[in-house]
């Protein structure tokens, strides 16, 4: 929580100042006013978005995960009719557009942060734990924290301007295939959640099985975390195989985005059983303690990823097709080496176990 905090304040001063880089990045300057009127308002939001990752995180690693979802469902009605009050001016409130849209984010994030303040404080597993007794800054805890925190933070910056730069390198083939691009991505995105949620799991399950001294059930945890993230996208690769115009036609009626995006949505596939194997795979890694690994097998997506991208794509002539080939490259790749990495660490694991008891009986 400590550490929620101090990112959080932390997060506020750097939107703040955000809208000086967006413009070296080059984002038109007809739209920065714009920008930084919803940038500087949003800012406010940082620490109740910090402060509730923080305790979700903690729900999570206790293996207690409805509050999120209940808390979640229950200030959906306040993100949609908040946004349609305060971005077009109804139920007496004044028309407020960006600045609308920044300040019922601050609102909902509140809702939320208080509401996973109040279980956490009331509920009876945390009260045992007495998390409450001694809020006090823990400097030797904070430390760890970081140590996990920080290489975890960077695999997530590889991770995601990888895909910044391959959309990036989207541009250069014409709005036709930018727009069939997105329309790949999105349904790849959706997809992708169901991985990521039961990443969060495996982490939780595998971490729980450490903590009691069991390495082989934490094995076993994540291959089964690992196994059943890949199960549960074939369902929308099906989909995907034998009615891809359909699903291009959910996101638009033109007809050249439709027939751009098909080879994209089959690529598209293909990258599900890759994401799906990695997400949940890093996860494993991180509920062994091991997020020094994950961080360096990340780099596979610049090293692999990237220049297969930029060869299929741009310099054999594959376009938009290539690229989409060569992401999937850096993310199978990255996926492959995380299994191993799990496989050694997990064998590891289990060999320092029985060595520690042959000691102990000796």
């Amino acid at each position: 929580i400590w550490l929620a905090l101090v990112t959080g304040v932390s997060a506020f001063f750097v939107l703040r100042q955000m809208g000086h880089l967006m413009l070296l990045v080059g984002v038109d300057p007809a739209v920065m006013p714009l920008v930084e009127d919803y940038l500087r308002f949003a800012a406010w939001s940082m620490p109740a978005v910090c402060l509730y990752m923080g305790l979700r995180f903690l729900c999570e690693a206790t293996g207690h995960s409805k509050p999120m979802l209940i808390i979640n469902v229950a200030t959906l009605p306040i993100v949609l009719l908040g946004n349609w009050a305060f971005i077009f001016g109804h139920f007496g409130m004044p028309a407020m557009g960006v600045e609308g849209a920044a300040l019922n984010l601050i609102v909902v994030m509140s809702l939320n942060a208080l509401g996973m303040l109040i279980f956490v404080i009331c509920a009876k597993r945390y009260r045992v734990r007495q998390l409450w007794r001694s809020f006090s800054l823990p400097g030797r805890g904070l430390i760890d924290l970081l140590k996990l925190g920080l290489p975890i933070a960077g695999t997530l910056v590889l991770d995601t301007s990888f895909f910044t730069a391959i959309a990036l390198m989207m541009g250069k083939m014409g709005h036709i295939w930018l727009a069939a691009h997105q329309v790949a991505i999105n349904f790849a995105t959706i997809a992708f959640m169901i991985p990521v949620s039961l990443s969060s799991a495996t982490l939780a399950r595998v971490g729980q099985a450490i903590g009691q001294d069991d390495p082989m059930l934490a094995r076993a945890r994540g291959y089964l975390g690992i196994s059943c993230a890949v199960a549960l996208v074939i369902p929308s690769i099906v989909i995907i195989f034998l009615i891809p115009e359909w699903v291009a036609g959910l996101y638009t009626e033109d007809a050249d985005v439709i027939r751009a995006a098909v080879p994209l949505l089959v690529a598209a596939a293909f990258l599900q059983i890759f994401d799906a194997t990695y997400i949940t795979a890093q996860g494993a890694l991180r509920g062994l303690k091991d997020v020094n690994g994950p961080l360096l097998i990340s780099f596979s997506f610049w090293i692999v990823g990237l220049p297969a991208a930029w060869m299929l794509g741009m310099t054999w002539g594959f376009g938009a097709v290539g690229l989409w080939w060569g992401m999937i490259m850096g993310v199978a790749a990255t996926a492959i080496l995380l299994m191993w990495r799990f496989r050694w660490r997990a064998a590891k694991s289990i060999t320092e176990m029985d060595s520690n008891r042959s000691m102990t009986l000796s």
